[in-house]
């Protein structure tokens, strides 16, 4: 029987939740290849269940409680000892996402979450920024991409960084690493964030992955070596940038982004909602800045995107400005006012997808230190998050997309 809590009362019927049983050891089934004894397919579904159930922490003594084990060891060596690849049901879990998400709308997001660690044994630990808390923490944090679209979103990939306290060639880095079981292509060189998130996007278009646009935040948008490979790869992105960040115009010339805000007329910005928020529409005031042009037949453009009203102080003056921010765009020939403001509005899906993902399938419960671990234990949970995404595509009657600004 499917856990209880795997979808929230009154979703769906008694009689479907029966037959969404069957669904659930269908797609346990599916990835039984993947693991080697049948000791670890069984460990592999007593955990999905865990997840998907209501235990009030999903770490792996209250999965294994749930399971009806005596103790944690059985779940703590499936993750640790037992022989599979977790990388391969990667693999499957992206397939069945897309499989269910797919749309003329969907998008791939890249994004980085954390969670505040204790100890400095952990692989990936160390004092760093995180958004989780807002500020500096002894903390883990990881890059993931998600995949979303007017039917759901949900995790499809990810990437624990290691930053340099971990990653380098002396004999301490040496020594940390292989303790917890780093591979040396990570252990000697830090792989940057931007980086981590290129090597999934490269993942999902080998794998013929659809999707309309690739977006993420200032800290991957302000990436030149990012956006080169994207634009050699011929994929279109909305990308949030810094406001000092050069773009190069179509005389030659180069400027600022802030710089050419200053310069807008005013009369060339237009009010209109992104996507839909908590509290309504999501209104901004929007204008574009044509750029020079990309690779072949594509174009860049500046989107910049202002508050309605004075919602953010000044920093010299203390008094009340409008909030600015910028995006810069890579598309084809062509591409409308509107295609882009709508494509910077889902860029947000993937706070929902990390929320999903802690809330729902124990993303940040783990209790596991190794390398080897960590990787297994999020991809298990994103197949827990990604059948939980496709059930309530499939079953749940959803909202229409929101409708694309008119031109």
């Amino acid at each position: 029987m499917l856990p209880p809590g795997a979808v929230r009362t009154g979703e769906l019927s008694e009689v479907e939740i029966r037959s969404l049983d069957g669904e659930l050891e269908a797609l346990c089934a599916s990835v039984d290849d993947v693991f080697a004894r049948p000791a670890s397919r069984e460990n592999l579904r007593a955990m999905v269940r865990g997840l998907l159930s209501e235990v009030p922490r999903k770490n792996m003594w209250q999965l294994a409680e749930f399971a009806g084990h005596p103790n944690p060891d059985r779940l703590q060596g499936f993750l640790a000892k037992a022989a599979w690849d977790a990388d391969e049901l990667r693999d499957r879990v992206r397939a069945y996402a897309v499989a269910a998400l797919a749309a003329d709308d969907a998008v791939l997001i890249a994004d980085e979450t954390g969670g505040i660690k204790k100890g400095t044994k952990t692989a990936g630990v160390q004092r760093q920024y995180t958004g989780t808390a807002g500020r500096i923490e002894n903390a883990q944090v990881s890059v993931h991409l998600s995949y979303g679209s007017s039917r759901g979103r949900t995790l499809i990939d990810r990437e624990l960084y290691l930053g340099r306290a971990w990653a380098g060639t002396t004999a301490e880095h040496e020594h940390r690493c292989a303790e917890q079981g780093i591979p040396p292509q990570r252990a000697t060189e830090v792989a940057t964030k931007p980086e981590l998130a290129r090597r999934m996007l490269e993942r999902a278009l080998d794998a013929d992955v659809p999707f309309t646009y690739f977006l993420a935040d200032e800290a991957y948008g302000q990436c030149r070596t990012l956006r080169t490979w994207l634009e050699e790869r011929r994929v279109r992105y909305v990308l949030a940038i810094p406001k000092n960040e050069v773009l190069p115009l179509p005389d030659g010339r180069t400027r600022q982004a802030r710089e050419l805000y200053a310069i807008v007329p005013e009369g060339t910005f237009e009010r209109r909602s992104c996507a839909d928020g908590a509290k309504g529409p999501r209104e901004y005031d929007w204008a574009g800045v044509q750029l020079a042009p990309a690779l072949g037949d594509f174009e860049r453009h500046l989107l910049i995107r202002r508050s309605t009203v004075p919602n953010k102080k000044d920093k010299k003056t203390g008094a009340l400005v409008r909030e600015i921010a910028y995006f810069l765009c890579h598309t084809h020939p062509g591409a409308t006012l509107a295609e882009l403001i709508t494509a910077a509005g889902q860029r947000w899906m993937v706070e929902e997808a990390f929320q999903a993902a802690k809330g729902q399938a124990g993303l940040d419960e783990h209790e596991v230190r190794k390398w080897c671990s960590w990787y297994r234990h999020t991809t298990v949970c994103m197949l827990a998050m990604a059948f939980l995404t496709a059930v309530r595509s499939r079953h749940i009657p959803a909202q229409p997309p929101p409708l694309a600004p008119q031109p």
